[in-house]
């Protein structure tokens, strides 16, 4: 008997596992009025700001690979259920300057553990020698495809 992975493409999975993961991160941050993209998008916000970047729509498209269509959407969401601020930079008006708030701060801090809790679920009866190999094989295949779209 064939391999499920023989009848359909690695793409086929790679695509269902994060549609799937994605619906697991969402009911797990349901409670916090915040979805997969936007928490990832304030994680990395936060970050960035830690570091002394400055944040702006161009470089959170840039770096989180997204439109400018989708950062704005995230924004608008992030900033409506009160996580940021935005207003114009004193520096340079043409730009935005966005800042996490105090009940953004209070979520990092408390720090939901959908994400862990999704890794967990992902190699879920995996060795930790499995859990490496797995980690360094995503990360050898995201290469893959960064390498190839670059050139």
């Amino acid at each position: 008997m064939p391999s499920v992975f023989d009848m359909y493409p690695y793409s086929l999975y790679i695509k269902l596992i994060a549609q799937k993961v994605r619906e697991i991160i969402d009911q797990l941050l349901k409670d916090h009025s915040l979805n997969a993209s936007q928490a990832i998008l304030l994680s990395h916000i936060h970050q960035s700001i830690e570091e002394n970047m400055e944040i702006n729509r161009k470089f959170l498209e840039k770096t989180m690979a997204l439109s400018g269509p989708s950062v704005t959407n995230l924004l608008n969401g992030l900033e409506k259920a009160g996580f940021i601020t935005r207003s114009s930079n004193p520096a340079d008006g043409r730009n935005l300057r966005i800042e996490v708030t105090a009940k953004a701060k209070q979520f990092l801090n408390e720090r939901s553990d959908a994400f862990s809790k999704s890794e967990e679920l992902i190699t879920e009866g995996m060795s930790d020698a499995e859990k490496a190999m797995f980690a360094s094989l995503l990360t050898r295949a995201f290469e893959n495809v960064e390498n190839h779209l670059s050139k």
